[in-house]
């Protein structure tokens, strides 16, 4: 037995080994995020508890067991005897209250409605853990690129110093434009340092909510381009999202207080039946009663209650109305984000970052051959770093407001 196990962690070990090795897709994080993250964890047990208690909402209450004496006597000859006085009763019976079906079909309804809200925050949490992950992952991606791009530059950078130093030894340059590639060498690499901090605080920011190597690979970025529903079917379906899915159920469960509060002003009644056993010389009896309660005070009882459950369905209510509006007010300004950077980041890619590539190659070669200024040479690397660093910053912005929009519905939560 102990071979056969030595032998499975031998095969199995490969496997493990290449599954950590395998580049994590940001789907995959999105997925393993949600089935282990302790927030998804704490709302589903929330709902689990809320959906426990839709069992015993709404049935009547447990039976209750009577036990007594009745009319025994304290003083006298038959003081504290239960057997010498005829009314001297051991009694046993069952009362049983019963509440209107009514009332008792809206502490179901009650139930139900908080299991809503519990449903409710817990897709609602899902969708934000989504969101965070989907933007660390992105974030992660967007610096070890622009760091890939960054280090392909050091070279370059590094061999235009190296010819202002042989010009200024040859006497074709100054010693300040020499001291200038220099600067310029130590200014990359100030800026491949920070963005070395960058794609280490989001593999940190990563690893928050995933298990995951900080040296495990990421894969393609998935089009940021793409939505899996048209904007202008978010604006019309704005009811449906996330943010606005706990305040229906909160709504729906104020309105069933409401209810229950005024179908207290009705009564519910009782029954009890009870066997009492009396001395040997006298007969057992038998009694049977009934409870009805008497709400004749609602003035002050029944209608203060239900002026303040009305009370709290206005306020969650006016909260759903400031949520939405703050909500439809964030999704227009993704959207508008999501658009223009998209616009932005494409004149990057096709026009600025390609040119400024090809001004910098043409100027170092231009200086080479003894044709350029090292000055033209030096600023067009410096803009071509920076369009480098503006173009990461675009491309983070827009993947936030595409994980925004990418997150927004439940059934957003599948690929």
């Amino acid at each position: 037995m102990r071979w056969h196990g030595f032998l499975s962690i031998l095969l199995l070990s490969p496997l493990a080994a290449s599954a950590a090795d395998e580049p994590l897709s940001l789907q995959a994080a999105v997925e393993q995020a949600l089935q282990t993250a302790p927030q998804v964890s704490a709302r589903a047990a929330s709902v689990d508890a809320a959906q426990s208690l839709v069992t015993s909402a709404g049935r009547l209450p447990d039976p209750e067991l009577i036990i007594g004496i009745d009319n025994l006597p304290v003083n006298g000859a038959d003081a504290y005897s239960t057997t010498s006085d005829f009314m001297t009763m051991r009694k046993v019976g069952v009362m049983q209250e019963f509440p209107r079906a009514r009332k008792r079909h809206l502490q179901h309804d009650f139930a139900e409605a908080e299991a809503g809200v519990a449903s409710a925050e817990l897709v609602q949490a899902r969708l934000e853990i989504a969101r965070e992950v989907a933007t660390a992952w992105i974030r992660r991606s967007t610096a070890e690129r622009s760091l890939e791009d960054l280090r392909v530059l050091e070279p370059e950078v590094a061999l235009q110093a190296a010819a202002a130093r042989a010009a200024v030894s040859a006497g074709r340059s100054s010693t300040a434009e020499a001291l200038a590639a220099e600067a310029t060498v130590v200014q990359l690499a100030n800026r491949i340092l920070k963005m070395r901090g960058e794609a280490r605080q989001a593999a940190f920011e990563l690893n928050r909510w995933i298990d995951v190597e900080p040296t495990r690979p990421l894969a393609a970025m998935p089009s940021l381009d793409e939505l899996p529903t048209p904007a202008a079917v978010l604006l019309a379906s704005v009811h449906e999202h996330g943010a606005l899915l706990p305040y229906e159920s909160r709504i729906t469960a104020a309105r069933a207080e409401v209810d229950l509060a005024r179908a207290a002003r009705r009564p519910d009644w009782s029954a009890e039946l009870a066997f009492a056993k009396r001395g040997p010389e006298f007969s057992d009896m038998v009694s049977l009663q009934f409870r009805i309660g008497l709400p004749l005070f609602t003035r002050n009882r029944q209608d203060p209650v239900v002026s303040a459950k009305h009370a709290e369905l206005r306020r969650i209510e006016s909260e759903r109305a400031d949520e939405l509006r703050m909500h439809t007010a964030e999704l227009g300004k993704m959207i508008t984000d999501w658009e223009l950077l998209g616009e932005q980041l494409k004149q990057y890619e096709h026009e600025l970052l390609p040119l400024a590539r090809e001004r910098s190659r043409a100027a170092l070669a231009s200086y080479r051959a003894g044709r350029g200024d090292l000055r033209l040479a030096l600023d067009a690397y410096e803009q071509e770093i920076d369009f480098v660093l503006e173009h990461a910053e675009l491309q983070n912005e827009r993947g936030r407001a595409w994980a925004f929009l990418r997150y927004l519905g439940p059934q957003h939560l599948h690929p």
